[in-house]
């Protein structure tokens, strides 16, 4: 198993981990469906002159075009549209919390939907990892205030929802390539993302809007968006979606390792360093089993796969 993608993997879970952060900025000025139209126009347009000029390869099988629109519904459109709303409605903590359920979503789909054994190693180092996570974050912190509950509720499903993506996504992406299938799918999403999007969007007063708020949401579009899909993407194509969204427990652990240096009052702690032992721990269990398996996963049930 290439060396390269397990730290391409670490960026993409670096990216990602900023979202959150920036996304409660961009939240300030608009809304949350607005936020998810710039970024997958923006990244469609990117990924679809990048399929142009280097892949030239289209897809023209109306079932594989039904799996890439699904796989956008799936992977962006509700993914992401559910959980900036969900973030607008609930704590940074609580959905920095929620997210680590992709991982026990992902190996519970494979197991169930028999696209990978039952497999004690990845179990375990599943279960390390998330405790890890959890105790670094600290669940006491998380608040089940009434007011927050939809709030949650929809990024558990957001979350859900990226499980399934991650698990259909490997046949297609070992059909067609991941610059392709990062391009489709973009495609798909902007599409499915216009009518909430443009509809927040004409409440917002576009010219009151800070040059630095702008700065923002490209920032949204470039890395967590077009960088990190992509990236997830190629590394499916060479590692089982359980073994990438393990990868989602180190999110937590960046943001504490970052914080010192960004946030004045910060230090890494001993519970950081406890939590990441576990997380890493973790991490090399699954990846051990991976090694072991060593088997493909199957393409079946969704449509177009």
């Amino acid at each position: 198993m290439q060396v390269g993608v397990h730290l391409l993997l670490f960026l993409v879970q670096v990216l990602f981990a900023s979202l959150a952060i920036v996304g409660k900025i961009v939240l300030r000025d608009f809304p949350a469906g607005s936020i998810v139209l710039f970024r997958v126009v923006g990244a469609a347009i990117v990924l679809l002159l990048v399929n142009l000029i280097w892949t030239r390869r289209w897809v023209r099988d109306r079932r594989d075009l039904l799996g890439l629109a699904v796989l956008g519904l799936l992977g962006v459109v509700l993914n992401q549209t559910l959980f900036l709303i969900g973030l607008s409605h609930t704590t940074a903590i609580n959905a920095t919390i929620l997210v680590t359920t992709i991982p026990i979503f992902t190996v519970l789909y494979s197991v169930l939907s028999h696209r990978e054994p039952a497999s004690a190693l990845k179990f375990g180092g599943i279960a390390v990892a998330g405790l890890g996570a959890l105790y670094l974050i600290g669940p006491d912190r998380m608040s089940l205030a009434p007011e927050l509950a939809l709030g949650n509720l929809l990024i558990v499903v957001a979350m859900f929802c990226y499980s399934l993506y991650l698990v259909h996504s490997k046949a297609m992406v070992m059909r067609y390539g991941p610059v392709t299938v990062s391009a489709y799918v973009m495609m798909f999403s902007a599409i499915g993302t216009l009518p909430l999007g443009l509809s927040g969007l004409a409440t917002v007063d576009l010219a009151a809007i800070r040059p630095v708020t702008w700065m923002w949401v490209a920032y949204i579009v470039v890395f967590p968006t077009i960088v990190a899909y992509f990236l997830n993407i190629w590394a499916l194509r060479r590692v089982s979606p359980n073994l990438v969204a393990v990868y989602i427990y180190l999110q937590p652990l960046f943001t504490a390792l970052v914080a010192p240096a960004v946030l004045a009052g910060e230090r890494v702690t001993t519970r950081a360093a406890i939590a990441g032992a576990a997380i890493f721990l973790g991490l090399a269990l699954v990846i051990w089993g991976e090694q072991r398996q060593n088997r493909a996963v199957p393409a079946t049930v969704m449509p177009g796969e």
